[in-house]
């Protein structure tokens, strides 16, 4: 890596940035590494008081070189103008070194660099250091945009990190609560604005735990009696923590205030109805409780998608969330959510890899066995709602369990493979 220290004057597009002597929290900039294509990027480095940036020459542009001085010292030579490179066209989604990322590989990246993003907020807080509402709404808005683009891709990738990593850290869990309600919210048919505000809120939801000591947040499932009623603090202390940073939306704290209670009463920490409770609160509420439950956590193992879209099921039968919430999570997610293992009715096994919201029982999926249960030598891409092109009918048998299976749901689910459309 070539990196050379400048001041901002000395920056112009096709420059690729590495570093800036601002704190990431206090510029409008979700990542600082970046590729700067325009004018009107430096000038925002500006009004946000950034003066001296690192650049890596072999990712970008080098300072332009200097002439030979003069042998006449009297008459200093007069450096030529900067140039500005020719910019290459604008892609939806480009790479750290400004190469554009389609289709799953852009989840892939988009998925890593807000992990690595929101595990700096989570650094933060844990030093009593709130994050900005522009460097939150930074981070959602880019995860929104990919959602938007593809969906599907989305959930996948939520589904293959919680098969890779079995203990899952608070960030990861922010991060996949907030993929999965910025999806129930365009399903619910939120606009852009409340989009933003459910996925900041998801983002933020669980922060008060920071304030809380480590061992006994790594164990919350399992804890009973003080412990549990210590823990349920965390609503208030996220409260209190995000509100020392002026600016923060009223339907974000409400979120974070608000994400336990439940439409009977019987949530916490102020056992409201389902009258008085945050719409957008409700929709973070019910994803939280189904991303616990098919998170691994301690010694409690990971529930199977399609038993955990059951349980949410029965608690809108039970009332403890509005059933056409529930209704909207179940469209959102399938009755098949993605990477459940499936076992048609032709004796073969299949991995679901998409969602049809308006057939439900019939998922996108990728059909790894025969009827025998030899391995296909290529997986079979079939949305179980179209005509198959064999004319064979396929439909879902049952749901098995991977782990009893011994199949690497992951390992299928990996975007380097063709994905159903």
């Amino acid at each position: 890596m070539a990196t050379k220290r400048i001041a901002i004057e000395q920056l112009v597009p096709g420059m690729f940035v590495i570093d800036m002597d601002v704190p990431w929290y206090r510029t409008p900039f979700l990542f600082h590494k970046r590729m700067v294509n325009d004018l009107q990027t430096i000038e925002i480095m500006k009004q946000h008081g950034i003066r001296m940036v690192t650049i890596d020459t072999n990712k970008g542009a080098d300072l332009p070189s200097m002439p030979p001085e003069p042998s006449d010292r009297t008459q200093p030579a007069v450096p030529p103008p900067l140039p500005s490179p020719p910019l290459p066209p604008q892609t939806p989604h480009m790479d750290e070194t400004g190469k554009p990322v389609l289709g799953n590989q852009s989840a892939v990246l988009m998925y890593a660099q807000a992990q690595e993003a929101v595990e700096r907020i989570f650094d933060d807080l844990e030093r009593g250091v709130p994050p900005s509402p522009e460097a939150t709404k930074a981070i959602v808005s880019n995860v929104l945009e990919h959602v938007l683009n593809d969906r599907v891709a989305m959930a996948t990738q939520v589904a293959i990190q919680k098969i890779k990593q079995f203990d899952r850290s608070l960030t990861t869990h922010a991060l996949d609560t907030c993929v999965l309600s910025l999806i129930v919210a365009i399903e619910n048919g939120l606009e852009q604005p409340q989009q933003e505000l459910v996925g900041m809120g998801a983002l933020l939801h669980d922060a008060g735990y920071v304030r809380l000591p480590r061992n006994l947040v790594r164990k919350r499932d399992e804890c009973t009696g003080q412990d549990k009623t210590l823990l349920e603090q965390h609503c208030k202390l996220g409260v209190a923590l995000l509100s020392e940073h002026p600016g923060m939306h009223e339907d974000v704290l409400r979120i974070v205030r608000e994400h336990h209670e439940r439409a009977d009463g019987t949530g916490f920490p102020a056992g409201l109805g389902t009258d008085t409770i945050c719409p957008l609160a409700q929709i973070v509420g019910i994803v939280d409780v189904y991303d616990a439950m098919v998170t691994r956590r301690g010694t409690r193992p990971a529930m199977i998608p399609h038993d955990a879209v059951r349980q949410l099921f029965l608690a809108g039968e039970r009332g403890q969330f509005p059933k056409p919430l529930v209704e909207t999570m179940i469209r959102s997610i399938g009755v098949y959510p993605v990477g459940s293992l499936l076992k048609l009715n032709t004796g073969e096994q299949a991995i679901v890899v998409g969602v049809n919201p308006q057939q439900r029982l019939k998922p996108l999926v990728k059909v790894t066995t025969d009827p025998q249960g030899g391995s296909y030598a290529t997986p079979l891409e079939i949305d179980l709602a179209a005509p198959s092109s064999d004319h064979t009918v396929r439909t879902v048998l049952r749901v098995l369990d991977p782990s009893h299976e011994r199949v690497n749901v992951g390992m299928h689910l990996e975007p380097s493979l063709p994905r159903a459309a």
